[in-house]
């Protein structure tokens, strides 16, 4: 910069090595706030990133589906809202009927094509159903897929603990762990689901897994989708395509698309966990806020320090005023001093940063039951080189008033008061 010439840096350096408290002061000050920034940053954004990624790691992206009759009454018709005119009536109420895609062939191979987003699609089955096995009975969402396509929107291999997904035959099931312990079964017993409407059919358990979503782990089971249509009465049809895309945080925007392009209702996972977002929304704020706190903290005890010191140094400044140092000189010499602080105690406070969330991480690790249930530390290179030019910035910044400040000495009178 051209403020710090040569006489300033070599003066800088000078007298950081004779001000060896002063400097290690400002730079356990700037090494805090580094710290701060990173490890509050890593345990946040790792956080974020777990609940992102256990949300769309059990559920696909985008689900299509047939929607819900809803009838319209005559006075909500278009051609019926003439003013002053008085309609009375009854809303009727139409058949309960199963929503189903007949099909749904043509747009397993067609939806790819509409957007480049979406990686994988499948079709499947839902709807609820009592898993028993013996007296013990519960609750559940049985899902009929093709596995081999849906693990391609939903890995659901990769949980199994027990036994397979992609190998289920007909007549197999794969149900969570909690699920399994309720029921009391496990690999190779036989469990029946029985429909609302009274249908019943007996199932092998071929495998067992766990998400660490607790309301697919507690309620979800997955069985081939010719068995699920056969169980619920839907012949060829299926009840839903579920899709994948390369970009999960592209779900409402490739949803909007395919609205328009699909005659069937279009959701994405962003507009059914929109409460989740929001909060995490929240969160992020939170964290920049309390970063920034950090910051003007770290930036005004930086300037105390250096006002400090401007004060102790009057004379020694009045001196190199006298001997030729220009204001432009006197301003670098103390900036450039305060940079150099902030950057070694910026490097200081990575490396405490880093220390801290590695090891608040091994000490979740070795707590937990499994490694699923410890959150990820998102450090990244990106957060540990944001944390130091933050860090550059704001000793700059802080310097600037010290700085001129010692700029304004008028040597004669320093000298003269000496």
């Amino acid at each position: 910069m051209w403020i710090w010439d040569s006489f300033a840096i070599s003066v800088a350096f000078r007298q950081l090595r004779y001000g060896i408290a002063q400097a290690l002061l400002t730079m356990g000050v700037v090494a805090i706030s580094v710290t701060l920034i990173i490890f509050l940053g890593s345990l946040i954004i790792g956080l974020q990133v777990f609940l992102i990624q256990l949300i769309t790691g059990v559920i696909p992206n985008i689900v299509i589906s047939q929607p819900e009759r809803r009838p319209i009454p005559l006075w909500q018709s278009e051609g019926a809202r003439e003013p002053g005119t008085l309609y009375t009536g009854e809303v009727p109420i139409l058949e309960q009927r199963q929503a189903k895609i007949e099909d749904w062939q043509l747009w397993v191979e067609r939806l790819p094509t509409l957007d480049d987003q979406i990686s994988a699609v499948s079709p499947q089955v839902e709807d609820n159903a009592i898993l028993s096995s013996g007296a013990n009975r519960k609750g559940m969402l049985v899902i009929g897929v093709i596995p081999e396509r849906y693990n391609r929107v939903v890995d659901v291999q990769k949980d199994i603990g027990q036994g397979t997904f992609l190998a289920l035959r007909t007549n197999d099931i794969a149900i969570g762990e909690p699920a399994a312990e309720d029921l009391n079964v496990g690999i190779g017993d036989r469990v029946r689901l029985t429909t609302s409407a009274g249908a019943t059919l007996t199932y092998t358990v071929a495998g067992i897994f766990m998400t660490g979503a607790e309301p697919v782990d507690e309620g979800t089971a997955y069985v081939l989708l010719g068995d699920a249509q056969s169980l619920f009465g839907l012949g060829n049809a299926v009840t839903s395509i579920a899709i994948r895309l390369r970009d999960v945080f592209e779900a409402n925007n490739v949803a909007a698309r395919l609205r328009l392009q699909v005659p069937y209702q279009v959701d994405s996972w962003m507009e059914q966990n929109q409460n989740l977002l929001t909060a995490l929304n929240s969160q992020s704020q939170s964290v920049i806020l309390i970063i920034s706190f950090t910051v003007i903290a770290a930036g005004f005890a930086i300037a105390s320090i250096l006002i400090t010191a401007v004060t102790s140094k009057l004379q020694e400044i009045g001196i190199l005023r006298a001997i030729g140092a220009t204001r432009r000189q006197i301003i670098g010499l103390f900036t450039l001093q305060s940079t150099l602080m902030a950057l070694l105690g910026g490097i200081l406070g990575a490396g405490l940063g880093i220390a801290f969330s590695i090891g608040a991480y091994r000490i979740r690790l070795a707590g937990a039951a499994r490694p699923e249930d410890v959150f990820p530390i998102a450090l990244s290179p990106a957060l540990v080189l944001g944390a130091i030019a933050v860090a550059l910035v704001v000793g700059f910044l802080a310097s600037l008033y010290p700085a001129w400040r010692a700029a304004k000495v008028n040597p004669i009178e320093v000298i003269r008061g000496g």
